[in-house]
């Protein structure tokens, strides 16, 4: 008998273990599309947890991105600073014009500092880290900059339609010019408001790139872009004759338009026609190619400033030589060539 069982032993132990095997609980499958998170080290803090949204940007993208980015943000910055400058110290470029130009300037330097910068630590750190209000506020900045400048350049167009139409009836003033530049700021924080309510931070830290996809925001960003289709088209209908003097500075406001029409059209198209974000990888490149394009613009009205404008560029060669000599030695200068005016030297 116990050879017997000894010669069974070795098929029922195998059969035992069979029917163990099938009884024990297995782990679920994870499921299709989820990537597992890495297990934070012991004592790493929150700072170890692994976020699941990655934008995929490769290292040679980022360091591109970076270099191309900071060049425009330093030329924003000191441009748009030294229009700024410029106006508020030369007399001879403190005209209803300049103000318009310093308001563009000054929005310019708000997205620069606001707006530009975090949105590169975004796409460099592949994820959000600032929270939903920040994110909010950044999304609000960058729809405040066009939102004002497209009522600027209303206000310059009036202006300007006003002062060669009727030059004796219509007298431009700065307190005028104030008024108009308050307004048009009033009117571009109420056209940036909706980026307060359709962006945010969501749990994954992801900082949306583009607009929900929701009838209300469509209709939003529908009417941004009509804006921005039709009232600057409005801003260019006419018919009226210019004086030979004027006509550079109706070039270089006509430049501004185009540049600023082509400058922030890609941006509000793709807003209101956009891919699904769930290819981070794809919607962070288009995000970034669309913000670059947008971006661009507060870099290059400084320099379309510089060639179009005489006195402007009097006045920064003027600022240029004071930093460049001191003050005691342009004042002497100052005297002396007056002196010599007075006496027909």
């Amino acid at each position: 008998f116990a050879h017997s069982m000894d010669n069974s032993s070795g098929p029922v132990l195998l059969f035992t273990l069979l029917l163990l095997n099938m009884s024990s609980p297995k782990a679920p499958n994870p499921p299709a599309g989820y990537e597992m998170a890495e297990a934070p080290s012991p004592g790493a803090g929150s700072s170890g947890n692994h976020s699941l949204v990655d934008y995929g940007l490769r290292p040679e993208e980022i360091a591109a991105a970076s270099v191309v980015w900071g060049a425009l943000w330093l030329i924003s910055v000191l441009g748009n600073f030294l229009v700024c400058l410029v106006i508020h110290r030369s007399r001879r470029t403190q005209s209803t014009t300049s103000y318009f130009v310093a308001s563009m300037a000054c929005a310019d330097l708000v997205s620069s500092v606001g707006s530009a910068p975090f949105l590169l630590l975004q796409l460099s750190s592949g994820r959000w880290m600032l929270g939903s209000g920040a994110c909010r506020l950044v999304r609000y900045i960058q729809y405040l900059t066009p939102g004002v400048q497209i009522y600027v350049l209303l206000a310059i167009s009036v202006d300007r339609c006003c002062t060669l139409t009727y030059p004796l009836n219509f007298k431009a003033s700065r307190e005028k010019a104030k008024r108009m530049t308050l307004a048009s700021w009033f009117c571009g924080a109420l056209f940036a408001l909706p980026a307060c309510f359709y962006y945010g931070s969501s749990s994954e830290h992801h900082c949306n790139f583009f607009l929900p996809s929701t009838w209300l925001a469509a209709a939003s960003g529908f009417l941004q872009l009509s804006v921005l289709l039709l009232l600057i088209p409005l801003l260019l209908r006419t018919v009226n004759l210019v004086s030979r003097s004027k006509v550079k500075t109706v070039k270089m406001f006509f430049i501004f338009v185009l540049d600023f029409l082509l400058s922030w059209l890609p941006f509000f198209t793709v807003q209101l026609w956009h891919p699904q974000e769930t290819d981070y990888r794809k919607s962070s490149l288009l995000f970034l190619a669309i913000t670059w394009i947008s971006f661009s613009s507060s870099a290059s009205k400084p320099t379309l400033f510089y060639i179009y404008n005489g006195n402007f560029r009097r006045a920064v060669q003027e600022i240029c030589c004071m930093l460049k000599y001191s003050r005691s030695n342009v004042y002497t200068i100052t005297i002396s060539s007056r002196t010599a005016k007075n006496n027909h030297i």
